[in-house]
Order: structure tokens, then sequence, then C-alpha cells
């Protein structure tokens, strides 16, 4: 009879996303992933497959946490501005633990031009985010917020740029003031 898994998958995976975040996935070894994790190499492999499977299911386990973001703004801040805001702001760096920068954005730089797999779940992943900020405008259109003449699709593909060049800025030291000109800009630009 099979033995019970004595870990928690979900946590091994949260762990593994932070390391592959951190690190990337060229420099991540599996023994690195044996060290972070605390699990051995079989019980790590036989749970999530090769090296490049986790890394695809840990890029799977950071599209689905933040899958409700917008939906979560707008019930929090109950305004298209502030929650357009707020969800800029938490692109900028911070000293909370987390490595610099969106693991997406990341795996971009790094595995894009080489990993169909890892291109696709990004693909996917910029196109949730366009349709969150299309619907964000709509509601802000909608409410007065936003201006009514501008196109929310052309302003969505602006705005996915946007906070994912300012992820991927993250990488970099730039004074936080770099960061909030850009977020005050587009914020007054739907004006």
């Amino acid at each position: 009879m099979p033995r019970a898994k004595e870990f928690n998958p979900e946590a091994v995976l949260e762990q593994a996303m932070e390391l592959f975040w951190e690190q990337g996935f060229e420099a991540t070894s599996a023994q690195d992933l044996v060290d972070h994790t605390g699990l051995n190499r079989s019980s790590l492999y036989n749970t999530f497959g090769s090296k490049h499977e986790l890394y695809l299911r840990a890029l799977d386990h950071y599209r689905e946490r933040d899958a409700d973001t917008f939906d979560r703004l707008l019930d929090q801040f109950n305004s298209a501005r502030a929650a357009l805001r707020h969800l800029l702001e938490e692109a900028m760096p911070t000293d909370d633990g987390h490595p610099r920068g969106c693991f997406l954005a990341c795996a971009t730089m790094e595995r894009a031009h080489c990993d169909e797999q890892t291109c696709e779940r990004v693909r996917e992943s910029f196109a949730q985010m366009r349709d969150g900020f299309e619907a964000l405008v709509e509601y802000g259109q909608a409410q007065g917020e936003f201006a009514s003449d501008r196109d929310p699709e052309a302003v969505a593909h602006s705005l996915t740029n946007t906070y994912f060049g300012m992820q991927t800025m993250a990488k970099l030291d730039l004074p936080a003031t770099v960061f909030e000109d850009v977020v005050d800009e587009a914020v007054q630009a739907l004006s």
C-alpha cells in the first residue's frame, strides 16, 4: 500500500514558485529545490514531475493566485480610478521579501524565446490581465471616472504594457519617484 503524502503539495508549490521567481529557471538546480522545499528528490519528482513540469505548475499557481485581482480591487475600492492606482502601485518595488518584479515578467525575459509552454502561459496571463484592465476601464467610463471617448481595448493594451513594464523595471534599483511618475501619468491619462 502506498504511503500517504506527508507534506502539503500546495505549500511546496508555493515554495518552488518563490525560488523560481527569485533565481529563474536556469539558475535553480534540483538540489536548490530540494533544499528550499525540504522534500527529497524522489518525493519532488513523483509529485511534480521534472524540473520543467514543476516550473510550469509554479507559473500556473502564480496565475491562479491572482485570477480575481480586478474583482477584488473593485470590491475593495468601489472606484475604478482608486483600483487602477492601487494595482499599478502594487507593481512598484517593495522590501516585502518577494523578489523584485513579476514572476510572469521574469519568465518572459528568461524563457519565452526558447520554451513554448512558458510562452503560452505568459500569453494567457497577459490576455487575462488585458481583459481585466478593459473591464476596469469600461466600469470607470460608466461611472464617469474615465474619459468616455477612449477605446477601452486600446487603453487596456496600454495599461497591460505599463503594468508589465513596471514589473520588468522593478528588477533595477531605480528611485521610487520613477514608478510614482508612471502611476500618476497612467491614471491621469484616463481623465
